[in-house]
């Protein structure tokens, strides 16, 4: 007999959109914390290689780079601090529907939360320690 899954269920709804949702803010802070790293390294690099280029040209570059590593860092914190709210809305939410603990959308949200902790983990700036 083939088990039929009520998508129209609310909760399951539920469970589906704030998976996507948590999963696609781990994809993005995890990308914006590669290109902040990434410019990080390109900045030490610059630094290192000085002796090359005019100080007025190398001074501009630095601070445009400077620049822009401060907006990634602020993007990473803010897209740190946006997958903590939901990683904390969608677990609430799990814990308080235990009659579907059962149901597959369940163990796809918890596996959300689990890369999503680990997202937590790695990827942050020294705003997000606590």
């Amino acid at each position: 007999m083939i088990r039929v899954r009520n998508i129209a269920h609310p909760v399951i709804r539920q469970f589906i959109l704030r998976t996507a949702v948590v999963n696609y803010l781990g994809k993005c802070l995890q990308q914006q914390w590669d290109d902040w790293q990434n410019q990080r390294m390109h900045m030490r690099t610059l630094q290192l290689d000085n002796a090359e280029t005019s100080q007025k040209s190398e001074e501009t570059a630095q601070e445009v780079l400077c620049q822009l590593i401060e907006i990634l860092r602020l993007k990473v914190h803010a897209s740190h601090k946006l997958l903590r709210r939901e990683y904390q809305e969608l677990f609430t939410y799990m814990m308080d529907k235990r009659e579907l603990w059962d149901s597959p959308e369940y163990f796809k949200a918890k596996s959300a939360l689990s890369t999503a902790n680990h997202h937590l983990r790695i990827y942050v700036t020294s705003e997000d320690i606590h």
